[in-house]
């Protein structure tokens, strides 16, 4: 006599709870064979069943989080142009997010930060000179550290008053002070050894110069402080 389908999904039931691993050699012998009705097959079950999804892999990434740690870090090493866009995306959306985390991460990690600056000279001469601007209020303060790297290669690490070579030395100076409401933009700004900016210092500039008023580095942020 013939089972009923009720009657049937009982007895596979049952024999699947006797034979786990043969039922699982049978999925993947299937999955192998059918993989597009496999996949069209997870993308409904998904759509259709959006908070058991969401808790079945809360559950897994709470029981095995050195898998979850190993697969991000192959899928990292495995598609780094991804991720970037990815991380890029992310920055463009949520800019307050990432300051945020910018902020605690440096506030966590200030050895790293420290290193990092010293390792990386023109970085932190920018920087510097970012937060020296936010301090006096500059009115605009967006020179950004790629700019200033990029100036400095423009005036072949050169300063723009004597003209001598100092790679690696180069100090920023503002052509209209910020003492004096001068802004910390690429359009205010060229790089000058230290004697030349401290001969400077408020007054005006020590010979005609031409600033760079657009660079390929864009600025991140127009206004205010960052």
């Amino acid at each position: 006599m013939a089972k009923s389908p009720e009657e049937q999904r009982a007895a596979d039931r049952a024999r699947y709870a006797a034979n786990p691993e043969r039922k699982r050699a049978s999925s993947r012998a299937w999955r192998a064979k059918h993989p597009e009705e496999h996949r069209a097959h997870n993308k409904a079950y998904r759509e259709a069943h959006p908070e058991a999804v969401s808790a079945a892999k809360a559950a897994y990434a709470k029981a095995n989080p050195e898998k979850i740690r190993d697969g991000h870090a192959r899928f990292k090493a495995a598609h780094p142009e991804r991720i970037q866009a990815i991380q890029k995306k992310y920055s463009t959306t949520h800019p307050e997010n990432g300051r945020k985390s910018a902020a605690n991460y440096r506030k966590a990690h200030p050895e790293k930060i420290h290193a990092y600056l010293l390792a990386h000279p023109e970085i932190h001469v920018a920087v510097e000179a970012r937060r020296r601007a936010q301090k006096k209020r500059s009115p605009i303060n967006d020179f950004t550290a790629a700019q200033w790297k990029e100036m400095q290669a423009a005036y072949d690490h050169r300063c723009a008053y004597c003209g001598k070579r100092t790679k690696g030395h180069l100090t920023i100076d503002h052509i209209t002070p910020l003492s004096k409401g001068g802004p910390h933009t690429a359009s205010n700004i060229v790089p000058a050894c230290r004697q030349c900016n401290s001969k400077k210092f408020t007054g005006a500039p020590l010979c005609p110069v031409q600033p760079l008023l657009l660079t390929i580095s864009p600025s991140k942020k127009k206004h205010g402080k960052q």
